[in-house]
């Protein structure tokens, strides 16, 4: 059996928050912020969240075990300076940070994707590493160390144009963390770490999102209730449908792919008290406000209606 995070206290609940986040309401306090890009298992996060009491430090992680082992360790260790968001890196740095709010960020080991054919999939590509220069203030770093040279050599030619200037350095085992010991014990002994330094600054603004407006119709076609794509600049997916004809409900499953940002939630087809449909995202979701799920709804809707 999985050892239980034992409090929730610590994890950011940030689609239910305003954004981008007041990191002073969340912490009851005004500190330097610093952020953890993939905090993993939070051993590190929390070791530092101890060592400086007077900062505010969040760990961001895409997978809920790792967030879960994060938030167990923040809590066993009593801390209330250590915060565990889970989201992808470049949608929470773009949606939850401030322009230069950032005091500093490190990233320990990330996923290298040693093949040619998956580089496409690597974190601080020169898009990623502007957006990362935004959200660091003036003069702050991110650290970033690697076991792999290849993609150590590959950031660094992903720096021009993005306002950051790199710091190279080969580097003993001082990490101490769980894939610095487990390639150790296979015999490595040299580690390659970057140290990216803010020197221009680049804006790169919040994102706005959009209220949602949610399409309402008089009569519904049943037959339109089956799965449908919409390719294009923004791309439409609906991949299911589930239909209680009876009750007149239905809960579309829907993908919507625009720009960087990819959102799988449920529509939710609804009759109304007065009669007619409305048709919204279904709650529970999390879904992000965007044009894609605006499109999303009217491209439904036109489908469904009767009228």
């Amino acid at each position: 059996m999985t050892a239980p995070y034992l409090s929730l206290d610590p994890l950011v609940p940030w689609r239910q928050l305003p954004r981008p986040i007041a990191w002073d309401q969340i912490f009851g306090r005004n500190a330097p912020l610093e952020l953890e890009i993939g905090c993993g298992n939070g051993e590190v996060l929390t070791r530092r969240a101890g060592e400086r009491p007077g900062v505010n430090l969040v760990g961001l992680d895409v997978d809920w075990v790792s967030a879960r082992r994060a938030l167990r360790r923040i809590n066993l260790a009593g801390l209330d300076n250590a915060k565990v968001v889970q989201t992808e890196a470049a949608l929470g740095l773009e949606r939850l940070f401030t322009p230069q709010s950032l005091a500093g960020v490190w990233c320990l080991f990330p996923r290298p994707w040693p093949r040619p054919c998956d580089a496409r999939h690597r974190l601080f590509s020169n898009r990623f590493l502007r957006l990362l220069g935004s959200r660091l203030a003036p003069e702050a770093t991110c650290r970033l160390v690697t076991d792999f040279k290849p993609f150590a050599d590959w950031v660094k030619g992903q720096i021009p144009g993005t306002g950051l200037e790199a710091v190279w350095q080969d580097i003993p085992p001082t990490v101490n963390s769980k894939y610095e010991r487990k390639w150790q014990g296979q015999g490595q002994q040299v580690f390659y770490e970057l140290t990216l330094v803010k020197g221009e600054h680049q804006p790169w603004p919040n994102p706005e999102e959009p209220v949602l407006h949610y399409p309402h119709f008089d009569r519904l076609n049943p037959e339109a209730l089956t799965t449908w794509e919409d390719w294009g600049e923004i791309s439409v997916l609906c991949k299911d449908v589930l239909y209680d004809r009876e009750a007149g409900r239905a809960l579309l499953r829907m993908v919507v792919l625009e720009d960087d940002l990819e959102q799988a939630f449920y529509l939710e087809l609804m009759p109304k008290p007065q009669g007619g449909h409305l048709l919204r995202p279904a709650p529970g979701c999390g879904v992000l406000p965007s044009l894609g799920v605006q499109r999303a709804l009217e491209l439904a809707a036109q489908r469904l209606s009767a009228d």
